[in-house]
């Protein structure tokens, strides 16, 4: 069973509908362009991966671009830069030197700087501070009648309006979101309040199928609390708005804009993001949580 849900902070909204084909005309200008996947963290050193795009008929993995020249810098009085290097495992990523350290500090703005076959690509993100999460449950949602659970958030939002968040569920130390649950939110509706039991995460599945559940019984769950700039927030809501194509109500299919710009003038796929991260305390799906499902027939 799959639901598509977007997630603004207090509005939930959700769009379901008959499936409908529709024939999309490929460009074939947009094949071969740059595409690139970046990211700094405060609790993470940052990384790089760098390739290009193939035509969505393709079942192939996005090859890597080998030998590019990567850096990250940021807009401190004396500027910090490091130079990335690429991972020998991994065709086209680009992480920090074993014999160096970069982390990033929220308040900065880091530019990320790739040159790479004649073309430098260039893209720029703001770090914001992020409030920290003060705890997570998980428990049997109302959004199924008490059939699937829910991971819930509580903590206190950042006063000032203006601010946009991610979050990360992570179970059994890996990373379970995708881009149909992403879980995204502004703080329009609750600037500067406690925000109490918000549900990020339904685990919906076939009742009839316990095989489908992603939180299973004796797993760990946590949660990344990240903060995101409006223009990151912007880029993963047309992402979720992308993963509902071919629905009656749903967006042509299209290439999302994103913030890298190239210096041969063609459009750069891909994203570049700056976050401040607050960690939740870890739940274990026990007897306890299990008790609480309705185990209907």
């Amino acid at each position: 069973m799959k639901k598509y849900i977007v997630l603004l902070l207090l509005f939930i909204l959700v769009f379901t509908s008959c499936e409908d084909v529709i024939p999309v005309k490929m460009n074939k200008e947009d094949i071969g362009l740059f595409a690139v996947e970046a990211k700094i963290t405060t609790r993470d050193e940052p990384f790089v991966f760098l390739s290009k795009g193939i035509p969505v008929s393709e079942d192939n993995p996005f090859p890597g671009i080998s030998n590019a020249l990567v850096t990250i810098t940021d807009d401190a009085q004396a500027a910090n830069i490091v130079t990335l290097v690429e991972d020998t495992a991994r065709a086209g990523y680009y992480i920090v030197p074993k014999d160096k350290m970069y982390y990033g500090v929220a308040g900065r703005t880091y530019t990320v700087t790739i040159e790479t076959q004649g073309v430098t690509l260039s893209a720029t993100d703001k770090l914001s501070t992020v409030e920290p999460i003060d705890s997570i449950q998980v428990r049997p949602s109302l959004r199924g009648d008490n059939r699937f659970l829910g991971v819930f958030t509580y903590g206190q939002e950042t006063p000032g309006v203006g601010n946009y968040y991610k979050w990360d569920i992570y179970v059994n130390d890996t990373l379970l979101n995708d881009a149909q649950n992403l879980a995204i939110a502004s703080d329009e509706l609750v600037d500067g309040n406690y925000v109490n039991s918000l549900e990020i995460f339904t685990d919906f599945h076939d009742p009839n199928d316990k095989s489908e559940r992603k939180l299973k019984y004796m797993d760990t769950v946590y949660v990344k609390q990240t903060s995101i700039s409006e223009f990151a927030y912007n880029f993963y809501y047309q992402m979720l708005n992308q993963s509902s194509t071919g629905f009656l109500f749903s967006v042509p299919p299209a290439n999302i804009k994103g913030n890298f710009t190239g210096s041969n003038g063609k459009t750069v796929l891909g994203l570049f993001t700056a976050h401040d991260v607050s960690v939740s305390n870890k739940v274990i799906i026990d007897d306890k949580i299990e008790s609480q499902l309705d185990e209907r027939p």
